[in-house]
């Protein structure tokens, strides 16, 4: 392919690009409008200071395919079109403004009409609606198209979706910014200098590549020249490039159910825990290419959209234990939500192969043994997380090849990392957990002891008891003979320093000293505040009552393979 049937590249202005005839469309594929108001004021800074310096502003680079003459597909560059766009309707909504104010009728009526057909579009004759220069995506083309570009208001903007709410809030956004900054003292001319400004010193490199796939190739080398595009974008541009015209509405409906159930933003790290499940460790920075070299033919990109269409929506209800699929299994539930509580995700490739590969025993079994080592390893032994991800790489791919049949086979793979009792307790016997940052640990962490030791099975985030700090967190100074001012804060948060008591009872002894906190302990429900037995609290008995927890800990998160296996 010669360079000239490859790509066109030139620099051009904004006006040089939408004037004219041509048209710009952006394609199915593409995601929605996104812009919000950091993006526009960032814009907005960058002309004024440009406009007020007299120089030009360089916007980047935007990526289009020639699809017929004078129509063109906007690969890369839509939010940035569309956002300058806007702001053009804005100012031109300034002089319907001054129209609806009858002031100077006659000639803002024109300066309205060749701003439009400029910069917005042409009347159909038949609809006597905008034809737009640029045509958004099936989901804001609608409310761009009958809203913005023919000034109508919503009847219940609420009711829109969150990308033509931005659209709408852009709008009134730079139609307020217009008002203030720009149109002063009713000087029309000011408006026009701002629109030329826009017109003709912002700068693109309009690159113009003649196919879809050229486009994508342009696309990923700008990518590795430093253009922030995420894996997101960068795959969804090419299982597009590679697919039939005809196929691409097919491949974004099997897309969406991806991006539905993970979101956009969780894509990159689904789509590499998802490579891992079925090729092993991959390095994040290796991903796209490697995904590239295997996906390369039609039928390949549908049987990985197909797949990773199905795989999603279990990805996605590992990081909410509410998701309808685990209903009626309280143990899942349990232990997705430990596992979300230690922001753990490392393990969710092995979780998957277990939920697929594995008898419903087992599944649950292995979601306790990562949940119990997340604990051990991560929480409490403060240890580097990195390593995880290795040896669950390594339990999944034994799923994968048959030789780990069950949660007993996975345990042996991880043994290496599950914390020994010995060390577990002796770092559990001073730990710290600073409640002001971490309650809901610390509340998960005291309110599984106390199911351990007594017959209820409270719930951490649903019991109305509040966590109790024995030694206040204001301490008075009465408090001062055990624990001085100096070293105070270095017990307050100890686990050995909590107890749970009923909040309106926490709420009666607040600061109040040990003697009258510990009659009402007496008195509480629970097992931990109601057994307390100590007569005075000081530095000694605060450390020997964390090694009583300790012990308890050591039960409460321990797993039935570890004597057959260590």
């Amino acid at each position: 392919m010669s360079a000239e049937n490859f790509l066109n590249a030139e620099t051009d202005t904004f006006g040089g690009i939408i004037k004219g005839d041509n048209k710009f469309k952006v394609p199915l594929y593409q995601r929605d409008y996104s812009w919000n108001k950091t993006h526009w004021n960032d814009l907005w800074l960058d002309i004024e200071t440009n406009r007020k310096q007299g120089t030009k502003h360089y916007m980047g680079s935007i990526v289009l395919v020639s699809k017929h003459k004078k129509e063109y597909d906007i690969i890369d560059g839509q939010q940035r079109l569309t956002t300058l766009t806007i702001l053009v309707l804005a100012v031109v909504d300034t002089l319907n403004d001054l129209v609806r104010q009858e002031i100077d009728i006659e000639n803002n009526e024109k300066r309205i009409a060749l701003l439009i057909a400029d910069f917005i579009g042409k009347k159909s004759l038949s609809s006597l609606n905008y034809e737009n220069k640029i045509e958004l995506n099936e989901s804001n083309n609608p409310f761009f198209s009958t809203y913005l570009t023919n000034f109508r208001k919503p009847v219940n903007i609420k009711s829109a979706i969150k990308s033509n709410k931005l659209l709408y809030d852009c709008f009134n956004h730079y139609k307020e910014l217009v008002k203030e900054e720009v149109f002063q003292k009713d000087n029309v001319s000011s408006l026009i200098s701002f629109v030329e400004y826009i017109s003709d010193s912002l700068l693109f490199i309009q690159i113009t590549a003649t196919d879809d796939l050229s486009a994508y190739l342009i696309f990923e080398t700008l990518n590795d020249r430093g253009l922030d595009l995420s894996v997101t974008d960068l795959l969804k541009n090419y299982l597009f490039s590679i697919v039939a015209e005809s196929d691409k509405s097919h491949v974004k409906n099997i897309w969406d159910v991806s991006i539905n159930h993970v979101s956009y933003s969780g894509f990159p790290r689904f789509l590499r825990h998802y490579w891992m499940m079925q090729n092993g460790l991959i390095p994040e920075k290796e991903l796209f290419k490697t995904v590239k070299r295997h996906i390369n033919t039609p039928k390949s990109a549908f049987e990985l959209l197909n797949s990773m269409s199905e795989i999603s929506e279990i990805y996605s209800a590992l990081s909410d234990p509410n998701h309808q699929l685990w209903e009626g299994q309280d143990r899942v539930r349990k232990h997705i939500r430990e596992l979300n509580l230690f922001n753990v995700t490392q393990c969710y490739p092995l979780l998957i192969n277990a939920y697929l590969y594995l008898d419903q025993e087992d599944w649950i079994g292995t979601l306790r043994i990562c949940s119990v080592i997340s604990f051990r390893y991560m929480i409490i032994s403060g240890l580097n997380p990195n390593a995880l991800e290795a040896k669950y790489n390594d339990a999944c791919k034994a799923i994968n090849s048959g030789t780990a049949k069950n949660a007993r086979d996975i345990f042996s793979i991880l043994s290496s990392l599950y914390v020994s009792d010995e060390d577990f307790e002796r770092v559990f016997e001073s730990k710290s957990i600073r409640t002001k940052r971490s309650a809901k640990l610390a509340r998960y962490v005291i309110y599984s002891i106390e199911n351990h030791l007594s017959i209820h099975d409270f719930d951490y985030e649903h019991d109305s008891g509040s966590l109790e700090h024995i030694l206040p967190e204001n301490p008075s100074d009465s408090w001062n003979e055990f624990f001085p001012k100096d070293i105070e804060e270095n017990f307050i948060y100890r686990l050995g320093n909590f107890t749970l008591l009923e909040s309106d009872k926490n709420r009666i002894i607040g600061n109040k000293s040990f003697d009258e906190k510990c009659s009402v302990y007496n008195t509480s429900r629970y097992e931990l505040s109601n057994r307390f037995g100590y007569q005075r609290w000081d530095q000694n008995n605060l450390n020997s009552r964390q090694r009583y927890l300790a012990k308890q800990a050591k039960s409460v998160w321990s797993l039935p393979y570890v004597a057959n296996t260590l």
